[in-house]
Order: C-alpha cells, then sequence, then structure tokens
C-alpha cells in the first residue's frame, strides 16, 4: 500500500526478472579487476559463488515465496529485526547505489573513450567531459524509469543481451587463440606479482560482482507473480551468471591481457584477438564490441538506479524518511521522488569523485565504498532469513546460512585493503572510510527525526 491513491503497476515478468538478474550482476569488468589472481582466481570465483551467491541467492527465493514485499531486503529485516535494524539495512542498501551507480557510469565513459583508439583516448582525462556523459547517461535512465517501469525495463533487457553477446565474444576470441594460436595476438599472462595481503584485496570485488540478485525483490508488488517468478528467475539468472563468470574468467586467461584496465580489460582481451586481423577489415567488430560493452553498462547501471529507488520508498512509507519518498506518480505508477532524489546524489558523487582524481582510482574508490554498505545489508539479509525461515531448523540450512555470513564479514573486513591497482593506498583508505562513515551519519540523522515524525519536524 502507498501514501496516495496511485497504485504501483506490475510490470515485470518472468523474462524481464531473468534478464533483470543477468544484467545486474553479470559484470565482466570484475574479472579484469581479479585476474592479478591468475590460475587462483577461478578457485576464488566457485568458493565465492558455494559461499555467499549459494546461500544469498536461496535466502532471497524462499523470503520472496513466503514474503513478497515492495522493498525486499529492507522489508524482511525490519520484520526480523525491528524499525531501527530495518532502516539500517535499507539506508545502507539505498546508498551503495549512490557510490554504486556512479562507478558503472563512470566506466560509461572510460568504454566509450574505446572508440576512436588514440583520438578519443584522452577523454578519461577531461573532467568536464567525464562528468557531463556520465550524467547524462545517469539521468536518461532516471527519467525512463520514471515514465514507467514497462518502458525503463527495457534498458536492462537490451543490456543483458549486451552482457551476453560479450560473453560469447569473450569464449569465441578464446577457441579462436586455441585453434589457431600462431594466428591470434601473443599477450603476457596475468603474473601473481602482489603479497597475499593485496591478494586478499581482491576478494570483496569477486563478492560484488555476485550481488544483485535481490533487485527483482525490491520491486515485488510491480511483478505479475513475485510469489511464483522471483524464486524461478533466481534459478535461471543464477545459474547462467555462474556459468558466465567461470567461462568468461577461463576464456580470459586463455587469451591473456599483460595489463588489463579495470574496467574494461575483458573489451581488451577480445580486441587483442581482433585487431590483429585489422588488414582484413575485421576493425568494425572492435568498435562493435565496444558498442555492445556500453549497451550492457547502460541496462547495469538503469537496473541499479531503479531497483534499489524502492527502497526508500519502502521507508518513506514506514515515515523514516520524509512522506514524499512514498509518493507514486499519478500518471507513471512510479515512486518518481526516491528515482530524482537518488539520481541527484549520485551526480553530485561523480561530481565529487571525478575532480582531482584519474578516471580509474575514481571508479575503485567508488566500488570499494560501495562494498562496504552493500555487504552490510546482506550480513542483515542472511540473519534476517535465518530468523523468519521457519525451516532453519534444519543443519543444512543453518550451515549455509552461516556460511554466507562469514563470507559477507570478510569481504567488509577486505574492502579497506587498497587493491593492487591503486597507488595512493592513504587517499583510497580516506575516500573509503569518509565516504562511508558521512552516509551512516546522515542515515542515523534521519532515522532520529523519522522517530520524532517527519510531519512534524518539516510540518508534513
Amino acid at each position: 500500500m502507498t501514501d496516495s491513491s496511485f497504485p504501483l503497476k506490475r510490470a515485470l515478468k518472468l523474462r524481464d526478472l531473468i534478464l533483470l538478474n543477468i544484467v545486474a550482476v553479470y559484470t565482466p569488468g570484475t574479472i579484469s579487476q581479479t585476474m592479478p589472481l591468475g590460475k587462483l582466481g577461478l578457485l576464488v570465483w566457485a568458493i565465492g559463488m558455494l559461499t555467499f551467491m549459494l546461500p544469498y541467492a536461496v535466502a532471497i527465493s524462499r523470503l520472496s515465496a513466503k514474503h513478497p514485499r515492495e522493498g525486499g531486503v529492507y522489508a524482511w529485516t525490519r520484520m526480523a529485526f525491528g524499525d531501527f535494524h530495518g532502516f539500517v539495512c535499507g539506508w545502507c542498501y539505498w546508498v551503495n547505489t549512490f557510490l554504486y551507480v556512479p562507478s558503472v557510469f563512470l566506466g560509461i565513459v572510460a568504454v566509450a573513450a574505446l572508440l576512436g583508439g588514440d583520438q578519443t583516448a584522452w577523454l578519461n582525462n577531461n573532467p568536464t567531459l567525464v562528468t557531463l556523459i556520465a550524467s547524462g547517461a545517469l539521468w536518461l535512465s532516471a527519467l525512463l524509469h520514471i515514465a514507467g517501469l514497462g518502458q525503463g525495463k527495457w534498458i536492462q533487457n537490451i543490456g543483458a543481451f549486451g552482457r551476453l553477446t560479450i560473453a560469447a565474444g569473450l569464449l569465441a576470441a578464446a577457441l579462436w587463440k586455441l585453434l589457431w594460436p600462431e594466428q591470434a595476438v601473443a599477450n603476457a599472462s596475468p603474473q601473481l606479482d602482489i603479497d597475499l595481503w593485496r591478494k586478499l584485496s581482491l576478494w570483496p570485488f569477486a563478492l560484488n560482482a555476485l550481488v544483485g540478485l535481490d533487485l527483482g525483490s525490491a520491486m515485488s508488488e510491480e511483478a505479475d507473480t513475485p510469489q511464483r517468478d522471483i524464486p524461478r528467475s533466481l534459478m535461471i539468472g543464477g545459474a547462467a551468471v555462474a556459468a558466465c563468470y567461470l567461462l568468461t574468467y577461463g576464456a580470459t586467461l586463455i587469451i591473456g591481457v599483460g595489463e588489463p584496465n579495470a574496467i574494461y580489460g575483458h573489451v581488451q582481451a577480445i580486441n587483442s584477438v581482433v585487431t590483429r586481423h585489422a588488414d582484413q577489415g575485421f576493425l568494425w567488430i572492435a568498435a562493435s564490441v565496444v558498442l555492445i560493452e556500453l549497451l550492457g553498462l547502460l541496462g547495469c547501471g538503469a537496473s541499479w538506479l531503479s531497483a534499489p529507488a524502492r527502497v526508500p520508498f519502502a521507508i518513506g512509507l514506514d515515515h523514516y524518511l520524509p512522506r514524499a519518498f512514498a509518493r507514486v506518480h499519478p500518471r507513471f505508477g512510479t515512486p518518481h521522488i526516491a528515482l530524482i532524489a537518488q539520481a541527484s546524489v549520485a551526480t553530485a558523487l561523480i561530481l565529487v569523485n571525478t575532480w582531482g582524481a584519474t578516471l580509474q582510482e575514481a571508479y575503485l574508490a567508488l566500488l570499494g565504498g560501495s562494498i562496504v554498505l552493500v555487504m552490510v545489508t546482506y550480513v542483515y539479509l542472511l540473519a534476517a532469513w535465518l530468523k523468519l525461515d521457519q525451516a532453519v531448523n534444519a543443519v543444512r540450512v543453518k550451515t549455509l546460512g552461516a556460511t554466507g555470513l562469514a563470507a559477507t564479514l570478510l569481504a567488509i573486513a577486505a574492502c579497506f585493503i587498497p587493491p593492487p591497482a591503486v597507488a595512493g593506498i592513504t587517499g583510497f583508505e580516506l575516500k573509503i572510510i569518509g565516504s562511508v562513515a558521512f552516509m551512516l551519519v546522515c542515515g542515523l540523522s534521519l532515522y532520529a527525526l523519522g522517530s520524532r515524525g517527519f510531519h512534524r519536524a518539516f510540518g508534513e
């Protein structure tokens, strides 16, 4: 139920939920972030899927089937542990997107700079254009979702096919190199030249690449049949994501990229094979790969911009955020105020984190801060599952939940270890700690105001 007489519109079918899982979770850019692990990375990805993704997916599936609620993890945590913990969980989930969404749209600029080769490479180092392009793409996504989930969902759907095409491209490039090694470009394989401490810093990036399966549950009241379709979409979409990660990580190892970029190393891998045949007119394939990757990034950014906005919408219904957040657009049936607020803050953070830093370091600092907050959310999710699910007496389920909690807590601790791609350790640490602390203080201040009543504090 909403605070207005305008209901949310049910626009998500099983197909849309499956594609949402794929575009939100399968982020091939994370492959390049974990490439310093080399062949060990395959084991790390497999462990991450067994210790985090599996418990996380089972928790969402069971809770969605029993308690389909708009707001997803926020609603479940509130049911299990009360208003305060529900707010902290929901706030961390929501503001995670303040930090993560800008990183995705900054990635769009970095990939767009590849389109013209050396002629457009300078774009990475121009803060004004970086800000304009990233913000423009972000607001395009926001406006389409404000105009209706039925319209906005097509950005995610097209982006999902873009992601699957990139996965197919990586597999094809690896196969080409295996069958005709003398015709493929020779690249150095990633080397394990970092110490164990810095390798541990890559664990959160691997786990963060596996989150997003909960986005569909956050929009439960906008799905046609959430109790049936969300668990089914998790099974199909989750299996597709796991297969894509394992296969494309292995493919990237076969292709070999000497110094993979943390944002678009997978694009480098495909095009390193394609450009070997530039004299045969194959350069159009390289340009197509870049364009397809842009579609995938746009779909990913749109999914993480739109679905988490349902959390402040639900918190607004409970009056711990201003009542305006619970408003539904009278024509489009969307939580437009929450979407506008989220896009506005994300735009501001693009400005703050782009100026004075290289694009890659801004991307990694934003991503690191977002991982801390989102992992706090999943600690709550797993704990709420263990409390709310009546089947938790089974040793198997308790073990699964405890394993997921241990993997998640380790990821939170490892977030504060700078990854190998970052040179300025002190600056990196300060950005993460500062952004996380600031967001938490803001959230607790809002909770205090909400406890007293926003309608009294602001005359609503």
